[in-house]
């Protein structure tokens, strides 16, 4: 992309999200701060980038933005002392991209990558990006959000659990697999990583271990670590005094991999018998059974196990919900999950010892998402849909839509993989749809089931308002 291009592409951008924010460099006294503040956050959420002499989308329209880093060079030189402050430091960040503009100015693309490893702060202070604003975070939200995110790795910490509990046949399985002769538990899950001694030097279990092979990790834990599932008349939760619930919620625990494979008999076996509607008709569930093995084991293997919550699976007569707590991990954002591979994994001693099982339910290989758009295309259904924060705070959740997919759904699609954003009135072109309100419950529908992002820009306008495809970004960096 050249410099035209570029200009252009960031003009077209409709409104700042959570993964770009445009700055002038105006006179005020807090602008430095407030720019360092917005690159903290945007790297403690997904990374994104902050446009430098570019007037925000709702102070303006096309070149009258264009005020260039020239505007106030003093705060741009101040800005670029404070980002070398950021702790820990994110120095490669600066100089940022100069794209010099047609009247002689020049822009600065300051391109944040997502934190990997720790939260970034300023002052102290660690923030976080919400949709188009910054938060920061209480110091209990900072320990919750280390877990969620991957900086603390809760299946490494020592647990009290005694190892006679751990000596189960999944153990034993496992242990014949590895072909490892030596028959005292404690020593073997020493020598593998599964246990070691504590501050005090008493040998103890690291919660990896007990999820592994304790029979009741829930309870000999006192913590939330099973799968619960939830069958649903219509397409909705109702939570008045009549729930909608088909049945009671069943809870599948157990050892991880005994878990997972009786989470995937039980899961597909509801699949297969649908659900009887109102009408007397069977929904039929075409969902793809790689897919859903897939988006179960993923959400058992790479969950948070610090928070006391379960995994939750519910089914509609539409569509199948897999909710797990923990954000995306390290690198993986919803625009790249599946396209590139992980710089770890939250629980990596779980994942490694997993692979050690005959038969194991992963191969780690980056190949899950994958498979799942692979099989869900095949069918010619929806694309996955992955919900993560901001609107979830501290879990990822997955749907599978069980619906074919529309000729609209082809041409709009098509057409935002090429374009990045669409209105109504181009959608309309596209699909032929003559009537606004028809075009606008449907692309609304898109939206509500993850689809789509839609975009309002900030006058309110409701004619301005755009939509993306929530897998890509703003920017092709």
């Amino acid at each position: 992309m050249n410099d035209s291009d570029l200009i252009a592409a960031l003009l077209a951008i409709p409104a700042e999200t959570q993964s770009i924010e445009f700055k002038r460099l105006g006179a005020g006294n807090n602008e430095v701060s407030r720019i360092v503040e917005s690159v903290v956050a945007m790297a403690n959420a997904e990374g994104g980038t902050v446009v430098l002499g570019i007037s925000d989308p709702s102070a303006g329209k096309g070149n009258a933005r264009l005020l260039g880093i020239e505007e106030n060079l003093e705060a741009y030189d101040a800005l670029g002392r404070e980002i070398q402050r950021i702790v820990p430091p994110l120095s490669y960040i600066w100089p940022p991209q100069l794209v010099a503009l047609p009247n002689g100015k020049r822009i600065a693309l300051v391109n944040v990558p997502k934190a990997a490893d720790h939260f970034r702060s300023c002052n102290n202070h660690v923030y976080i990006r919400q949709e188009r604003s910054n938060r920061l975070l209480t110091p209990q939200e900072i320990v919750t959000f280390a877990y969620a995110k991957g900086f603390e790795k809760a299946d490494r910490e020592l647990v009290d659990v005694d190892f006679s509990l751990l000596d189960t046949g999944t153990f034993r399985l496992w242990r014949n697999a590895r072909k490892l002769s030596d028959d005292v538990l404690p020593q073997i899950l020493k020598i593998t990583g599964l246990a070691r001694e504590n501050q005090s030097g008493k040998l103890q279990p690291t919660r990896a271990a007990v999820l592994l092979f304790a029979e009741h990790p829930t309870a000999v834990m006192d913590t939330k670590c099973a799968i619960r599932v939830f069958q649903y008349a219509g397409t909705i939760e109702t939570l008045t005094e009549t729930l909608n619930l088909i049945g009671t919620p069943t809870t599948i625990e157990g050892p991880v991999v005994r878990q997972i494979q009786e989470a995937h008999d039980y899961i597909l076996t509801l699949l297969r018998s649908g659900i009887r509607v109102p009408s007397g008709f069977v929904t039929q569930y075409r969902l793809p059974e790689r897919a859903v093995k897939e988006a179960i084991t993923n959400a058992v293997i790479h969950r948070d196990y610090f928070v006391k919550r379960d995994i939750e699976i519910k089914i509609f007569e539409d569509r199948l919900e897999i909710e797990s707590p923990g954000l995306l991990p390290y690198n993986i954002t919803r625009s790249n999950i599946g396209y590139v591979r992980s710089d770890g994994y939250r629980n990596d001693l779980l994942v490694k010892h997993l692979r050690d099982f005959p038969s194991p339910p992963n191969l780690d290989q980056n190949e899950g998402v994958r498979a799942m758009r692979h099989d869900m295309n095949s069918r010619n259904l929806y694309p996955p849909i992955f919900f993560t924060y901001p609107f979830l705070q501290d879990a990822v959740r997955v749907v599978l839509l069980n619906e074919t997919v529309a000729t609209e759904w082809q041409k709009v699609s098509t057409y935002l993989k090429a374009t990045k954003y669409i209105s109504n009135e181009e959608a309309r072109s596209i699909t032929g749809i003559v009537q606004r309100d028809k075009m606008a419950k449907i692309l609304k529908g898109w939206v509500r089931q993850g689809l789509l992002m839609q975009i309002k820009p900030a006058s309110g306008y409701v004619r301005k308002t755009k939509y993306r495809l929530p897998d890509t970004t703003e920017l092709t960096r």
